[in-house]
């Protein structure tokens, strides 16, 4: 189980401290202030990275810690807690020991899953340590498998770009060295590990691929790794370039109305759908992320096809809808909102506030949110805001006879996105404001009006 390297290894480049330390020191800051938090399976690249956090230490006073994930799927998983637990011990590390609930989410495979449990911990670890930095010890062999894996999955050029060294608060110090040099470092150092048996179950992608592929593959080269490095960062330049385009793009030309974002027509039919599929992604924050080519396909497709009205759902968190005049997306739960009032003042909930007040007389604003009505009108009623409904009628300002609100709002070309979230007021039941659009004739100005009620319906607020 507890094993050393004792074996003479081919090396491509030498793994050192002070290689390490220059490296590191070339991705962060490096002082005595830093805290950084160590990814550690107890495995021989973890093991490797952690002694050389220890070493780090030692040289700087930087605080280290480590955090252990034990998914609870193998007999091992005990003993392998017990070694990470021993290790820190003698090192005089903290460490912390995550144990995940073994739910998992529709359509996730147990690999997926174990990732998104792995990075969970990390989150939550760096937090409880306040740590500047967590480091995990993928290495260079790791990311030519991470990169043909994307190519089977059909990526696009982001999946060329592999693991970056550095995202947001993950580094990958070792990501530079090869697997051999952190084998002849561990050796050299005689540290111990723990070797993980199902990381020969070639059932698993990642691991038929180190096997099958790259482990024959490097029999014959020893330029492998350099070569996938010299393609990722190509890789990383041409998204690079890309995504300063589509930024600008971004922020000249996109249009925001109503926490809803416009793509016009008129300002992107320059773009190819698949450049149009590739602004869409790093709108939603996914500009980072290697869609897979079925991904991009049925967005890419969608944009094609979409007919008026036509929805689809990027993510949990956006949704994109085909409008008569552009493309429309908006972030959020679409559900219908309802805010029962009963008096007069300020309400709020479900993400709105609706002030009454009363005032002295009429003032001008250009707000389609703001509307001054005849408080006689509404006196003594019930005022409800709520969502429109099926059915609906009101009689709009100036009308003599009534309108279905469904009809009105086509009329408005009013996109499905909006007509899902319009919101109505009304007075025991008859609606006198289509709030952001049209007052009820019900409630409006005259020249007999005595007493003046300001209304002001504040979205995303309350």
């Amino acid at each position: 189980m507890f094993s050393n390297l004792n074996q003479e290894l081919n090396i491509n480049s030498k793994l050192t401290f002070s290689g390490f330390y220059e490296h590191f020191s070339k991705l962060v800051k490096i002082s005595s202030e830093c805290r950084l938090l160590v990814a550690l399976s107890g495995g021989c690249d973890s093991v490797a990275l952690l002694h050389l956090c220890q070493k780090l230490k030692r040289k700087l006073g930087t605080d280290v810690y480590a955090v252990h994930v034990n998914h609870g799927l193998r007999k091992a998983s005990s003993m392998e807690e017990l070694f990470v637990k021993d290790l820190c011990k003698e090192w005089e590390i903290d460490l912390e020991v995550f144990y995940p609930s073994r739910k998992r989410k529709k359509g996730e495979s147990i690999e997926m899953w174990a990732r998104r449990i792995r990075y969970k911990a990390y989150e939550v670890t760096q937090e409880k340590f306040n740590c500047n930095w967590v480091l995990t010890a993928h290495h260079s062999n790791d990311q030519i498998e991470t990169i043909l894996m994307h190519l089977d999955a059909g990526c696009g050029v982001e999946g060329l770009q592999g693991m970056p060294t550095q995202n947001k608060y993950i580094v990958r110090p070792l990501l530079i060295f090869s697997q051999t040099s952190i084998e002849k470092y561990v050796k050299d150092n005689n540290l111990y590990f723990i070797e993980d048996k199902s990381n020969w179950d070639l059932s698993i992608q990642r691991n038929f691929i180190r096997h099958k592929i790259v482990n024959k593959w490097l029999l014959n080269t020893d330029q492998l790794a350099s070569r996938f490095g010299e393609l990722s960062r190509q890789a990383v330049d041409a998204v690079t370039r890309m995504d300063a385009v589509i930024l600008k793009l971004a922020n000249q030309a996109v249009k925001k109305e109503n926490g809803q974002i416009l793509l016009m027509d008129e300002q992107f039919d320059f773009l190819s759908k698949k450049q149009l599929v590739r602004l869409t992604k790093f709108i939603i924050g996914e500009n980072m992320i290697s869609w897979r080519r079925h991904r991009w396909e049925t967005l890419s497709q969608w944009f094609r096809k979409a007919k008026i009205g036509s929805i689809l759902e990027l993510n949990l968190d956006w949704t994109v809808l085909r409008d008569r005049n552009c493309w429309v997306l908006i972030r959020g739960d679409l559900k219908p909102v309802n805010l029962s009032i009963d008096s007069q003042g300020q309400f709020g909930t479900d993400g709105y506030t609706l002030t009454l007040n009363k005032i002295e007389s009429p003032i001008v604003n250009t707000d389609p949110f703001y509307e001054i009505i005849d408080g006689k009108a509404v006196e003594g009623k019930n005022l409800i805001l709520r969502s429109w409904h099926k059915g609906d009628i009101f009689q709009p300002l100036g009308m003599v006879g009534h309108k279905k609100v469904s009809d009105f709002l086509i009329d408005e070309k009013v996109n499905r996105f909006s007509k899902m979230q319009q919101l109505v007021l009304t007075a025991n039941d008859e609606i006198i404001w289509i709030c952001g659009r049209r007052l009820g004739d019900l409630a409006k100005i005259t020249d007999s009006t005595t007493e003046y009620l300001e209304l002001y319906l504040e979205p995303g607020v309350g």
